[in-house]
């Protein structure tokens, strides 16, 4: 009778044995997620997912151990076997908790890891729908700088064409007063003068204008045109010769008090002009 139970405790400290050190191998495997979790990609998630399998399934065999102890506590009938089976009863109970307790922390681990993963996701989902939308302005942008560019080569070369136009009208009037060909000379200044409001000859034209009227002896048109050019440009190097001319020309029509008047006043303003001689010429001749 005694050779059955002293088999019976030799078998039942073998199991004990075997499913202690199952429970300390599964405790030293549960750590090793906690080494990975701040890189675990979606597989190593995977594998905790079956390592918690696999510890509930250890954890519902260790369960079942602990009621068979409570079984046998049941059936012996000495103190001291009640004794020794309470004591690995105790210690198989402990190892439950902590194998329960790792459990919930590879539990919470998981959870965390399927948060991180789809938290990644979707900033992975954001980041490239605005780097999408960066890409796209970038390109409507180089679309506009590439339409401004062409827009901006053909004003500018509509300005060089309108300049050697300006130029090219002023410069036939010219030629055209070389010939004499006054009424000519006219019409081509005044067409400079309205393609060109603001050339940089607009108040040489308008003297110029003026010697054709002169020229063609109609003194009080040159009048007029020589006004425009002292009134309207009054810092143009043309003020002191349309000044004189004015003078001229009122002498002409016999006006010779306002011959006198112009021909002070480019005395006066202008003292070291070229133009200042020939007027103090022309009065001395004004009766």
């Amino acid at each position: 009778m005694q050779s059955v139970k002293d088999l019976k405790g030799l078998v039942f400290s073998e199991k004990s044995k075997s499913v202690f050190l199952k429970a300390m191998r599964l405790v030293v495997v549960a750590f090793l997620p906690m080494l990975l979790v701040h890189c675990a990609p979606q597989d190593q998630a995977n594998m905790l997912e079956r390592r918690v399998s696999s510890l509930s399934a250890e954890n519902r065999a260790l369960s079942n151990q602990v009621n068979s102890l409570k079984q046998e506590v049941a059936d012996t009938g000495k103190a001291q076997d009640i004794v020794s089976v309470r004591s690995r009863q105790a210690e198989f109970a402990n190892r439950m908790d902590e194998l329960q307790s790792e459990l919930l922390r590879m539990n919470g681990l998981i959870d965390q890891i399927g948060h991180k993963n789809e938290q990644e996701e979707e900033e992975t989902v954001r980041f490239r729908e605005d780097l999408k939308e960066q890409i796209e302005n970038m390109r409507e942008e180089v679309k506009l700088l590439q339409a401004s560019t062409k827009v901006a080569k053909e004003v500018e070369q509509a300005r060089k064409n309108a300049a050697l136009g300006a130029v090219d009208l002023y410069q036939q009037a010219l030629d055209l007063i070389k010939q004499k060909k006054y009424k000519d000379a006219k019409k081509t200044l005044r067409t400079y003068i309205e393609k060109h409001p603001h050339g940089k000859r607009v108040a040489n034209a308008y003297f110029w204008m003026g010697e054709c009227e002169f020229n063609l002896q109609r003194f009080e048109e040159a009048i007029l045109e020589y006004q425009k050019v002292i009134s309207r440009y009054p810092k143009s190097n043309k003020v002191p010769d349309s000044l004189l001319k004015q003078g001229i020309a009122f002498a002409k029509l016999g006006d010779n008090e306002s011959a006198k008047i112009v021909l002070n006043k480019l005395i006066k303003k202008y003292p070291k002009s070229p133009q200042m001689s020939v007027a103090k010429k022309k009065l001395a001749k004004i009766k």
